[in-house]
């Protein structure tokens, strides 16, 4: 649910209001309002903003390289720790790098930060250089070591040494009378040949004409070796700064955040009578109130609370349970909700979870699941163990609907000649009931979402806003227990009509109270085409649970057949081999079936479910000036 907020107006003295600003920060309860056209003025702000995406690219490439078992020379760590200052820092890089040390005075940790960046780009610099040296030296590799005293004494005497390639098969041996040529290597169907003719002879043979690089052969070879040391000793010392960089650049981030944050704040506030007060707004969690009136009450400010008004956006904070928390970073994919709309992620979540397990539809794959995720949860940090405990919940609904669809490692069970099965194969559902089950998730789904737009639109705009889609439930809802009851045998005649009359109205006459009523019979009817249509391929979309399900299914089927076919009858070899395919076939249908099974739920809630339940989202989340 989204937690109600409470907008804080702000009056303090220009005199106290730096520490004031400090004290609220340790606070961390404000969400202030940012100033994004004055934010995208600053300057200062910009050069921030551009270190800080230096910082974070230069963490990303040292995180690679700290889990290389990087680390430092006794010696070289106690330089790193007296390294008090951005200058000492500079210092001790350029002698890690045995760059020439001409350092200012005045260092910022911006420098250091650029530095670091240019040893990085100055790798992939040398990487490129090295790919072109050996493009060039691999045209020379035709031909061996050119004789270039004795082509220079040709050229003198007056004759000319051109170069050729051509397809083996287009090669002339007239060329050798007529152009004086000689065939010098010929490899992987291509003649590599050279002609002698006198200067200004003219046109030569029908061939590609070779063009050797500036640099000869030797000096390719010596500026690739030279290239390969300066690589070298880049690589090592980058590994060798990872060890401690992790952890400055870490620090560095913070510090810069917090500088960033300040200064956003100091861009929303507003200066007064003659720049004697500023003025300074924001939300509070509704829960938080008390406690920051409380402090606020021994301060020298004035401030003023407020209800969030009709045309107010406040930021989104949401609390749910234990369950409906894990979820909610897969609907912050598509988007927060409204501040007056219903949070979905607690409607949402059963569905995704029954959707995961129903699209992977195995129960050997599921088990898997359930056991990794639950050994790796306990030395697995804090942070990571919700994601490990959503992984937990959809590896269980996997070991569900994959008993239910019976297919365990892509072994059918309802095929299986097993005695302590044959009792549960009453409770497993052949392919024909599964498509079934599929659509009739799909209908539950759609209306259940109708069931909360009518619940939205009544919250944000009252009763009238929803009776057009009330209408659509009665006709659903009525419709579906009509055609149900009358194929048990009762005449349904009479309530058919009464929810027909009472839908038609609903949707025809009475879906927006403030229109003319010819205008609602118009938009009743578009809107009746666009139901329709949509209904209809939405609970079509619901097939692809059964698809994805099958799919994996006949996947590990093939994987088992090619595992006992084509293993051979030699003892042992047997065995390994069937193993190899094994593990490698189903550890290849597992990756794509979560893949599909995680992507594709995604896909119904966002578009389906969403649709239906008149999700318009936009929210902005809440986020408090805090300490970092």
């Amino acid at each position: 649910m989204i937690q109600p907020m409470q907008h804080l107006s702000l009056l303090v003295f220009y005199k106290d209001y730096s520490s004031f600003v400090e004290e609220l920060r340790g606070r961390g309860v404000l969400h202030i309002y940012e100033d994004k056209k004055k934010s995208a003025e600053n300057v200062e702000l910009g050069k921030k903003l551009v270190l800080l995406r230096q910082v974070n690219e230069i963490s990303r490439l040292f995180v690679k390289r700290s889990r290389e078992n990087a680390c430092l020379p006794e010696g070289q760590a106690l330089q790193w720790e007296q390294a008090s200052s951005a200058r000492d820092r500079l210092l001790f890089y350029c002698r890690l790098f045995q760059m020439d040390n001409i350092l200012k005075e005045e260092v910022t940790d911006g420098e250091v930060i650029s530095f670091l960046e240019n040893r990085f780009k100055e790798v992939e610099q040398i990487k490129q250089r090295l790919a072109a040296l050996e493009k060039e030296a691999a045209v020379y590799a035709p031909w061996g070591k050119l004789p270039r005293e004795q082509m220079a004494a040709l050229e003198k005497a007056g004759w000319e040494l051109r170069f050729y390639s051509v397809a083996s098969r287009k090669y002339l041996p007239e060329w050798e009378t007529q152009f004086n040529s000689f065939v010098i290597h010929v490899e992987k169907g291509v003649t590599y040949f050279v002609t002698v003719m006198p200067q200004q002879a003219g046109q030569g043979p029908e061939a590609d004409v070779v063009h050797f690089p500036a640099m000869d052969l030797e000096e390719i070879e010596q500026q690739e070796v030279e290239m390969q040391a300066r690589q070298a000793l880049l690589e090592k010392a980058l590994t060798e700064a990872a060890a401690l960089s992790v952890g400055y650049l870490a620090g560095i981030r913070t510090e810069i955040l917090e500088s960033t944050d300040m200064l956003k704040v100091r861009d929303a506030s507003r200066q007064l009578l003659e720049e004697k007060v500023v003025a300074l707004e924001g939300w509070v969690p509704e829960a938080n109130k008390a406690d920051m009136d409380a402090w606020l009450a021994g301060k020298d400010v004035v401030y003023q609370w407020k209800e969030p008004s009709p045309e107010d956006r406040p930021p989104i904070l949401l609390k749910n349970n234990s369950f409906a928390r894990l979820f909610e970073f897969i609907g912050e994919l598509y988007s927060l909700p409204d501040y007056r709309e219903i949070d979905l992620t607690p409607f949402f979540a059963p569905f995704f979870v029954l959707f995961f397990g129903f699209c992977l539809g195995d129960a050997g794959y599921g088990l898997l699941i359930l056991l990794a995720v639950t050994l790796y949860k306990f030395k697995a940090k804090p942070s990571f163990r919700p994601v490990l405990s959503l992984a937990q919940w959809l590896g269980f609904s996997t070991v569900v609907m994959g008993m239910v669809g019976g297919t365990f490692f892509g072994i059918s069970l309802l095929d299986a000649k097993v005695a302590w099965l044959e009792r549960f194969k009453a409770y497993m559902l052949d392919s024909q009931q599964l498509f079934n089950l599929a659509l009739v998730i799909g209908v539950l789904q759609i209306v259940f979402g109708m069931c909360l737009k009518v619940a939205n639109l009544w919250k944000q705009f009252g009763l009238p806003a929803a009776l057009s889609t009330i209408g659509w439930l009665v006709a659903i809802l009525g419709g579906g227990a009509c055609y149900w009851l009358s194929s048990q045998g009762y005449d349904v005649a009479v309530p058919a009509y009464a929810i027909l009359i009472v839908a038609g109205l609903l949707v025809f006459v009475f879906n927006n109270l403030h229109r003319n009523v010819l205008v609602n019979v118009g938009a009743g009817i578009w809107d009746t085409y666009n139901m329709v249509t949509g209904l209809l391929g939405d609970t079509l979309s619901y097939i692809r649970l059964f698809a994805l399900g099958i799919s994996s299914a006949v996947l590990g089927l093939v994987f088992n057949d090619l595992a006992l076919n084509m293993s051979g009858d030699i003892p042992v070899l047997k065995q390994i081999l069937m193993l190899v395919i094994l593990v490698f076939g189903h550890g290849v249908n597992l990756f794509m079936a979560c893949l599909g099974s995680f992507v594709h739920p995604m896909r119904l809630t966002f578009v389906e479910f969403y649709k239906n339940a008149g999700f318009e989202g936009g929210g902005k989340k809440y986020r408090p000036f805090s300490k970092r």
